[in-house]
Formats: C-alpha cells, sequence, structure tokens
C-alpha cells in the first residue's frame, strides 16, 4: 500500500505540474498570440500607411497628367477654332467684297446706260434742229 501511496503521490505532482504547464502554456500562448497579433496590426498600419503614400503620388501624378492633357487639347482646339474663325471671316469678307464689286460694275453700267440714253437724246435734238434748220434754208 506504501507503494500505491507513493504512485499516487507522484501521480499526483505530475498531474499537478502537467496542469500547472498547462495553465502556464496557455497564459503563454495567449501573449504569444497577443504579441503576433500586435505585431500584425503594426505591419498592417505601415503597410496601409505605404499604400496611402503611395495612392497619394500616383494620384498627384495622373492629375498633372491630365492636366497637362486637357491644357495641351483645350489649346489645340482653340488654335482650330480661332483658325476656322479666321477662314470663315477671309471668306464672308471675300464673299462681301465680289458682291460689292459686282453692285459697283451694276451701279456703273446703270449710269453708263443713263448717260448713253441722255446722250442719244441730245444727239436726237441736235439731228431734229439741224433738220429743222436745213428745211428752213
Amino acid at each position: 500500500m506504501a507503494k500505491l501511496k507513493k504512485v499516487n503521490i507522484v501521480s499526483s505532482i505530475i498531474a499537478m505540474l502537467i496542469i500547472s504547464i498547462s495553465g502556464i502554456g496557455t497564459y503563454a500562448f495567449k501573449g504569444l498570440l497577443a504579441d503576433i497579433k500586435t505585431q500584425a496590426a503594426k505591419v498592417k498600419a505601415e503597410v496601409f500607411k505605404e499604400l496611402e503614400n503611395y495612392y497619394k503620388v500616383v494620384r498627384k501624378e495622373i492629375f498633372k497628367e491630365l492636366e497637362n492633357y486637357y491644357e495641351t487639347k483645350i489649346k489645340t482646339e482653340f488654335e482650330e477654332m480661332k483658325n476656322s474663325i479666321k477662314e470663315d471671316l477671309k471668306r464672308t469678307t471675300d464673299f462681301i467684297n465680289t458682291v460689292n464689286k459686282e453692285n459697283l460694275a451694276q451701279e456703273i453700267r446703270n449710269i453708263l446706260l443713263k448717260e448713253r440714253i441722255k446722250a442719244e437724246e441730245i444727239l436726237r435734238e441736235q439731228l431734229r434742229s439741224m433738220k429743222l434748220e436745213k428745211l428752213n434754208e
């Protein structure tokens, strides 16, 4: 029985050691998990900070490129519009000049026609008066 008592005492001590080690292991494991979780949170924060900085740089570059692209596009379209307006204005001016020349030519024809008619009337009058003078002689 003494032997059995010794075995029971040794078994109890071993059981107590296992429970203690198990409890210490659990707390140690929980601490290790907490450390891992803390480190993961720090790494996550650093990664997000780096991503945020990268995003800001990329966004700034993209907006600068877009600004340059649209600035160039607007300047090009403005120049095209300006040239188009100049061409339209030139065509309109040429058309107005052509119409004015035609109107001036028509006006000169009308004046010449009136002067011709007057000259013909004067000549007819002179012919009549000459005929009358000849008849009177």
